[in-house]
């Protein structure tokens, strides 16, 4: 047999590896991929755009866009919490500036005139959508969205994406496609306070406060115009005692979860204090589930706060632990009832044991900053040229 170490791995046959990139999970080994040698790397290249879309399928590993040391409002860093360092970028936006979601490596931000964009902070794109626009709360704020999501990369369907909300202190549903020139609203009647949304499989689901779950449907209008409208069908309900926030997310298994975070109202703001975590199992024909309380992750890590919420498998990514929750603050919470000191409440449970660990330690001088914020890298120009 050939010594391994007289072996030549440059070269390997491109069909062979190609099979081996395409089996790769976390985006950090197909760059370390592509420094092997220059085959290596032309080879990485001709495979961008499939790696970028095996990306967008696959959860991948977040990282937290974070102040910079000096404090500057236009300069960011990235906190990597499998090595617990914090790394400076080179892309710059304006963190005073209110940011109401993450997907698919964008940040969903309203600008000065109170639309709203999408920015991706690694490529430097920008999309520029209409603002949102509803005069019947009274405590309306324009622009005011609590929450909001993409449905898909942007960067690879620009045609066929969506962006979808959670608007003004009733806390509604709006949405805009692709292309679109207005928002589309959602008033349920009685009011439907949601309170996080998740595109799981191809399906949009809301979650209230508690176990309430609810599948999100988008239908055309049955006028002959190119609007659409939105309806809400429950598929769980359940209230608890406790003061929760409720996220939703997919297991690595493709299960649907529900997180409850909850909360202990301190004498400055509130304070997470446990989590629970339910899989809402389809058993009937109808859209109704069955929540069964989960003791263990089985190895995944699931990560929590105003971006979309992730689960991903630990397997994929060294350095990140399994059966984890790593969540940042929900400073909306704190706003609503007038406790906001500055602050942060955001840490990593341990699922197994109840425990409760640090990952980012934020800067106390920069408390009046908004939170740190998960985002999903990906693949720009910079990091393979074509």
């Amino acid at each position: 047999m050939e010594n391994s170490k007289s072996r030549d791995w440059t070269a390997l046959d491109y069909d062979v590896l190609g099979v081996i990139l395409n089996k790769m999970v976390s985006l950090y080994d197909y760059l370390q991929f592509s420094l092997v040698c220059k085959s290596w790397y032309f080879l990485a290249l001709r495979h961008k755009h499939q790696r970028s879309i095996i990306a967008s399928k696959v959860p991948q590993l977040p990282m937290l866009i974070v102040p910079s040391k000096d404090g500057l409002e236009k300069q960011h860093c990235l906190y990597d919490l499998t090595t617990n360092i914090v790394r400076s970028v080179d892309f710059k936006f304006c963190f005073n500036k209110r940011c109401c979601g993450s997907s698919f490596g964008w940040l969903i931000m309203r600008d000065e005139t109170l639309g709203i964009v999408l920015f991706n902070p690694f490529s430097g794109a920008v999309i520029y959508l209409p603002p949102v626009a509803t005069y019947d709360d009274i405590e309306w704020i324009p622009g005011h969205i609590i929450k909001a999501i993409l449905t898909k990369d942007p960067s690879l369907y620009p045609n066929d994406y969506m962006v979808v909300g959670i608007f003004g202190t009733y806390k509604r549903l709006c949405l805009i496609r692709a292309n679109d020139k207005t928002w589309t609203y959602y008033y349920p009647t009685p009011n439907i306070p949601f309170n996080d949304i998740n595109i799981c499989g191809d399906t949009l689901y809301a979650t209230e406060y508690y176990l309430n779950v609810w599948k999100v449907e988008v239908e055309n209008s049955e006028d002959e115009s190119s609007s659409i409208c939105i309806s809400v069908k429950m598929v769980h309900t359940i209230e608890r005692g406790h003061m929760v926030t409720s996220y939703i997310t997919e297991s690595s298994k493709g299960e649907l979860l529900v997180v409850l975070r909850i909360l202990d109202s301190g004498e400055e703001q509130f304070e997470t204090v446990d989590f629970e975590v339910y899989k809402l199992i389809h058993e009937n024909e109808d859209e109704m589930r069955r929540a069964v309380e989960v003791k263990s992750l089985n190895g995944d890590a699931i990560f929590i706060g105003d971006s979309q919420s992730i689960c991903v498998s630990t397997k994929e990514f060294a350095g990140c632990l399994p059966n984890r929750i790593y969540f940042t603050d929900n400073r909306y919470v704190n706003l609503v009832v007038g406790k906001l000191d500055g602050t942060q409440d955001l840490g990593v449970f341990n699922f197994e044991d109840g425990s409760f660990e640090d990952h980012y330690i934020a800067d106390p001088a920069q408390k009046n900053l908004p939170s740190p914020m998960w985002i999903i890298p990906t693949i720009c120009s910079k990091d393979l040229d074509d």
